[in-house]
Order: C-alpha cells, then structure tokens, then sequence
C-alpha cells in the first residue's frame, strides 16, 4: 500500500498539512480521516485545537487528531494556498463546513456518511466491494472530474454558501431610474429573429465547444467547482477570474484560431470592467439568482456605461430608462448531457452582431505575429476608410466590379490574404469583412454545423465538449471535428487566449474524418 497521501485541515482561510507515505486510499487514510471528523463534537475539537496553532500556543493539542504513521500537522508552517502534490488528498474545511477530496468539495462536515456509504458515494455504478479496487472506479462528472455520484442523498452532500447581504445602497442606481423591462427578449432587445440563422447556430456551436473544453480541463474544472463556495464575487481569485472572462468574451474576439505562431490574441487583464467591444462590457458577478444580486450587478454595469462617451444609456424628457433579461444559466451542469445554454446562446448572438471595428481587430492580431515581419502598420488600415473606388477603374478598364463579385473571390482567400484585400478599398474592404466574420480555424472556414452532434460525438459525454462543422478552405469542402481527433485523420492543435497556472488552453480538430 505505497500510494502516498495527505490530510489537509483549512482554517481561518490557513491550510496544515499532514503527509502519509504509505496507504493513501479513500479506503485507507480517507476512511480514518473520515472517522475523525465523524466523532462527537468534532467540528468544535478541530477548531479549537487548529485556532491555538494559529494562536501561537507552544503545546497545541493537534496530536489528537493526527493519523497514525502520518507527519505532524507543524512540521511545516500553514499556508494560504491549498497544498499541491502528489497521490490523493482528503480536507477538513472547517471555514466552509466542507470535506474534500482531491481538491474537489464532497460532503457536508454537519452530516457525513458512514463508512460503506462513503465508498459508495466516492465510486461509480459499475464498482463492486467484493472484487473492484475504490480507486479504479472513482466517480467521475460528465466532464471528466472527480465529483460526489448522484447517488449521494442530499443531506450528505456539501452546501453552497446563501447569496451576500447586499446593501440598498448597492442597487440605488437600478432604483433610481425606469426599468421598462426586466425580462426582456434578447430577441426582442437586439431585434433579432428567434430563429437562429445558420452563422449565428455556427457561431453558438463553437462557442459551446470551447466552453466545453475549458470545463474538461482538470484546472478549469477545480476552479469552478471552486467558485460555487464563493460568498460573493469580491472573492473571485485571478485564475476564476481569468477563466470566467475568457468564457464570457472569446465570441467576441474575431473568431480566428491558429497555431499560436500565426494568430495571437491579446492576453487578458483582470479589470472590474472588461469592454469586450466598443458597444460591450463584461463584468463579473455571483448569485445573480438572488434578485437583490442581480439588481446590485445591473446597477455596476449601468454606472459604468454611464461614464462613456457614446453611451448608449437611452434618455427621453424626464429619466433615464434601461432594461434586462432575466439570470440566464450560462455554464452547463457538469453532470448535463447538451452543452446548450441560454447564456451560451445569448452570449454567440451578441458576438455575431456587426462589429465595425473587426477589420481593425484582425490587423492587431497579424500585426503581433506574421504581419511584423513584413514591417506593416495599422496605419494601413485607414487606407481603405479614405479612399473610395477609384483605384479599380485607374487599373482596371471599365465598371467596378459588384459586391457580389468580391464576396466570392474572398471566400477563396485565407483571413491572412484578406487584410491586403481589404486594403484596396471600402468595398473590397465589405467583402472581406463578410467572411472575416466567419469562425477560421487554421484557414478553415465553419460554413454549418448540424442540429444534433454525430453519432460518434455521443460516447463518453464527447458531445458536451466537441462537435462537427463542414467547413471550407480555398474553396474545397470537408469536415472538422473541433475538440476531438481519431486515428489515422490529420489533426492539428490551436491555441487559446485562456492561461491559468502558466498553462494555456489548446483546443485539437481533425480534418476531413
């Protein structure tokens, strides 16, 4: 039983650690945590013996709660951060009322499980006592992640914190002005049909692929599971934040995505206001169930908007009126089976709107990478917005040649050849930008995705974190499968703004399956 393990206790936001050698098994050092934690008055005994450790006391009674063959708990000072390392991990969150396991929250300290029910809540359907080892069928989430089965009954499984007190304070600017909606239509705000045409579909498919890799990745993962203990969003670390704003934003970024040598979006900066474009704004918040919560964040947005120049706040003779959707649920459960969202939705029609700054955004991201070498500038790009037609008929005898014409020699041109493309003139310039607005993936242009993901998308939950486009480059069609690669199909790997922990988010498609 060489399989290494550590007990954790969190207090005062402190973590002590205690290492074990040997016999780290849920069966093993979980099950004799377990058993510490489940005796008489425990919660009140861990606190009192881990707050004279924070106190200072030179002979803390921590020997109580140690486990045999196991360090000290002040063999090494406490720390802020949660402990990293190797071979499992079982924590007493004694701010948070929470036992943990591999960093992953499980069940409520005030009601914990005996000892077979916990092995059964930690383990799959398929483990069985008599012949399957706990640590080869533990319970995995739809996305992968350690998680508590959905056998647990709920009065065993941790509880997520109330919504803040928020002050009247807090929201006076929602009550100060005139509400003509607060569940209204994104539809109807943006003047949409309800239907979704076939980019804006294309355009929410990939953004539920990204947000589904995002949540497969074991760090996003932890970090989520993570944020739903938070008491309020002055909490949200940089990671949290990292992760949520890149969620909230990658769809309206021009939707180019490559090897990070050829296309390279600019990093992002923690800010209480995020403008994603120059008509939106992202900002981070908790609970927005809670009413109170949700008109303290709308009041933060207004206020913010506000102090733009070109605010679009809409005055008429006498106030100041604005309006709202509801809370739309945003990031699907980890234990769902679509990856559809309202948010998701909402989210991919907002960033398929016009955007008349794209063609400006897409020099940004060639001029930090391929476009450097060539030794080209922005100031190129006011080329196009000063001139008018007149070069083609000074190169060119007779007509200019239609919109029509351009748009379709564009969708032969990759979006780096696009940028010299519309150089030449407004109108070549709004032939461009029709298929820059498409979604690129290594130069290969997403032109629609099905309904319902393939067959072969359905296995192992895949579907919530991959789908299938068919997709154009140089004017030859084929298939790519975004977030996924099989056997014997080329495939490639694209990188994402998304770092957390010096790590970036990489995102694989196949060609042609």
């Amino acid at each position: 039983m060489g399989t290494a393990g550590h007990y954790v206790v969190r207090y005062r936001n402190m973590y002590f650690v205690s290492h074990h050698g040997s016999d780290g098994y849920p069966e093993g050092l979980g099950l004799q945590v377990l058993g510490l934690i489940r005796q008489p008055n425990a919660i009140a005994t861990y606190q009192q013996v881990f707050g004279e450790m924070l106190d200072g006391l030179k002979n803390p009674s921590h020997s109580l709660l140690v486990v045999e063959n196991g360090d000290d708990f002040d063999e090494e000072p406490p720390s802020p951060k949660r402990p990293r390392g190797y071979g499992w991990v079982y924590e007493i969150d004694l701010d948070r009322n929470i036992f943990h396991m591999d960093d992953m929250p499980f069940f409520s300290l005030e009601c914990l499980p005996d000892d077979d029910a916990f092995i059964q809540y930690i383990t799959d359907d398929d483990f069985s006592k008599d012949s399957d080892r706990v640590e080869d069928h533990i319970y995995q989430d739809h996305y992968g992640h350690t998680a508590c089965s959905l056998r647990c009954p709920t009065q065993y499984r941790y509880k997520k914190p109330a919504p803040p007190i928020v002050d009247n304070s807090d929201f006076a600017t929602y009550q100060s002005l005139i509400c003509t909606g607060s569940q209204v239509a994104l539809s109807d705000m943006l003047a949409l049909s309800d239907i979704l045409s076939e980019s804006e579909h294309v355009r929410v498919t990939l953004l539920e692929v990204m947000i589904g890799q995002s949540m497969f990745e074991s760090a996003v993962g932890k970090e989520l599971y993570a944020m739903e203990l938070l008491n309020n969003y002055s909490q949200i670390t940089d990671n949290q934040w990292s992760i949520a704003c890149f969620m909230a934003s990658i769809t309206f970024i021009p939707q180019m995505f490559g090897d990070y040598m050829d296309i390279s979006h600019p990093k992002l900066e923690r800010k209480e206001f995020t403008w994603v474009r120059k008509d939106t704004v992202v900002c981070m918040a908790t609970h927005l169930y809670d009413e109170r919560c949700l008109q303290a964040s709308v009041s933060r947005l207004i206020d913010e908007i506000s102090k733009r120049k070109d605010s679009p706040v809409v005055k008429d003779a006498h106030a100041i009126t604005f309006s709202h959707t509801s809370a739309l649920q945003f990031l699907p459960s980890f234990h769902a089976h679509s990856p559809s969202t309202p948010g998701i939705t909402a989210l991919a029609r907002l960033g398929h709107r016009v955007d008349p700054a794209l063609f400006e955004r897409m020099m940004d991201i060639y001029i930090h990478t391929g476009y450097r070498q060539r030794r080209m500038s922005k100031s190129f790009a006011h080329r196009a917005d000063s001139s008018d037609d007149a070069p083609f008929s000074a190169t060119c005898p007779g007509p200019t040649l239609p919109l029509e014409l351009w748009r379709e020699i564009a969708c032969y041109l990759s979006p780096y050849s696009l940028i010299p493309l519309g150089l030449v003139s407004r109108l070549c310039r709004e032939a461009a930008l029709t298929v820059l607005r498409c979604p690129h993936l290594y130069n290969y242009r997403l032109v629609s995705a099905p309904q319902e993901r393939p067959d072969y998308l359905q296995s192992a939950h895949l579907s919530l974190r991959a789908a299938s486009f068919s997709a154009v480059r140089g004017g030859r069609p084929t298939i790519v499968d975004v977030g996924v690669k099989f056997s014997g199909i080329p495939w490639k790997s694209m990188t994402t703004p998304l770092c957390i922990n010096l790590s970036s988010l990489y995102v694989t498609l196949s060609i042609g399956s």
